[in-house]
């Protein structure tokens, strides 16, 4: 009997082992964004609009934000081989540094992006969505 156990227990381990590893294996895909087409191809996708968006990617090009004209917003992130695409309404959006933005969502469980680019791409976006001093 306590043999039977055992071999259940150490099946449910190893299969437990083999599905953690896996999982994480398929997180460390090391993609990032080709270009800013990219980013503004998965924000049309995802808002369902074909307005014109400008990107600003971050230097590790595994973040952008895109924004239009009409002050609108999206942050899109690389999460395993996946593009992940929010919009910036419930937005927190700080400047850590006049080269970095620090974006947080109210809502449980998303973490935080961190964007860090060129210091004049960053106040350009900043002005267009609204949330900084005219450039």
């Amino acid at each position: 009997m306590n043999a039977a156990l055992l071999t259940v227990l150490m099946a449910a381990a190893g299969t437990a082992l083999l599905a953690f590893v896996g999982f994480r294996l398929g997180l460390s895909v090391d993609r990032r964004f080709k270009d800013k087409v990219e980013v503004v191809k998965a924000v049309q996708a995802y808002s369902g609009l074909q307005s014109e968006f400008e990107a600003l990617i971050s230097h590790n090009q595994k973040a952008a934000v895109a924004y239009s004209a009409d002050k609108s917003g999206y942050v899109v992130t690389i999460l395993g081989d996946k593009l992940l695409v929010r919009s910036l309404d419930q937005a927190k959006i700080m400047v850590i540094a006049e080269d970095r933005l620090h974006i947080s969502f109210p809502d449980f469980g998303f973490e935080p992006v961190y964007i860090k680019a060129n210091a004049d791409e960053v106040r350009q976006a900043l002005a267009n969505l609204g949330r900084g001093p005219p450039v």
